[in-house]
């Protein structure tokens, strides 16, 4: 049954945003069809965010969103909580994708290595660019803090209370990279994540997205996962290039990233959330220091 207006929170954890992406966030959240109470929740693991605003939402639906991501239009709300009508349904998905004119904005060896980001990306299990019901969160017990897999920890737990649709809306994902070095670092992070996630989990989280994972880590085989991804009809003839500065780096990253996590594990903390830790730390000591010189 259609709700009248419906109350909807927007929960968005912030940590060091690009200025411009965060803006266009903000301004599109203004322009929705159904009015949104947004929530920023900022310097803190990305889980203690998210539940400090789950907790403080007025809303009956919740709509979580990462601080890189746009919604596509301005009916992005209202087609997002529909599915919700059905009692079933706990969780809908989004799709991701990132613009062209965005992806052009990246130095050249970056756009080599994210060509697949050109396409439409459909994930199974994220936490963020998804509605839910603020109930449901609460009878699940909010997000777990003291884990580093939180999408696949909360995924398993949601998966299990009711129905997962999508909401065939797209949200444009725009990641900051422009930074080659350090772009092969946050992705080499990613693998080694999805190398603990199979470890701790295996199949229980997706069956599908487990089987994915290992054919990314496997050598040689890793490359069909990448090509599967590429936007060969517009972008043929970089293939060349892209196979040397996208393809190979990508799929010895996979491998090695996966492989490392699989065996080795989390480190304390975990990865996902290192930078926030380190920086809420070194702020701690600042603020001591200053008051023993007080």
């Amino acid at each position: 049954m259609p709700v009248k207006n419906p109350k909807v929170s927007v929960i968005i954890p912030v940590f060091r945003p690009e200025g411009d992406v965060f803006g266009r966030l903000k301004d599109a959240l203004k322009k929705q069809t159904i009015s949104v109470e947004i929530i920023e929740k900022w310097n803190n693991p990305e889980a203690v965010s998210i539940n400090l605003g789950i907790k403080e939402a007025n809303g009956e639906f919740i709509v979580i969103l990462a601080q890189d991501c746009v919604p596509e239009n301005e009916k992005f709300i209202e087609r997002i909580i529909k599915p919700l009508e059905n009692k079933e349904v706990v969780a809908v998905l989004s799709d991701l994708f990132l613009p062209e004119y965005q992806w052009k904005k990246r130095p050249f060896l970056v756009r080599m290595f994210t060509m697949g980001d050109l396409k439409v990306r459909k994930p199974e299990g994220n936490l963020t660019t998804c509605a839910y019901r603020k109930k449901d969160l609460e009878r699940i017990g909010y997000i777990d803090e003291n884990t580093s897999a939180i999408d696949v920890d909360f995924s398993i737990k949601i998966r299990k209370i009711g129905k997962v649709e999508r909401g065939n809306v797209i949200v444009y994902h725009m990641h900051p990279h422009y930074n080659y070095k350090k772009m092969l670092k946050t992705f080499h992070a990613y693998s080694r994540f999805n190398g603990i996630t199979a470890r701790t989990y295996g199949s229980d989280f997706h069956p599908i997205g487990f089987v994915k994972r290992i054919i990314r880590a496997t050598p040689f085989l890793g490359f069909c996962s990448i090509y599967f991804r590429y936007p060969l009809e517009k972008y043929y003839h970089l293939l060349p290039v892209n196979f040397l500065f996208g393809a190979i780096p990508e799929h010895m990253i996979n491998v090695l990233g996966f492989w490392q996590g699989f065996f080795l594990g989390d480190e304390e903390g975990g990865s996902r959330n290192k930078d926030v830790l380190k920086e809420n730390k070194r702020n701690t000591e600042a603020l001591e220091e200053q008051k023993k010189q007080k």
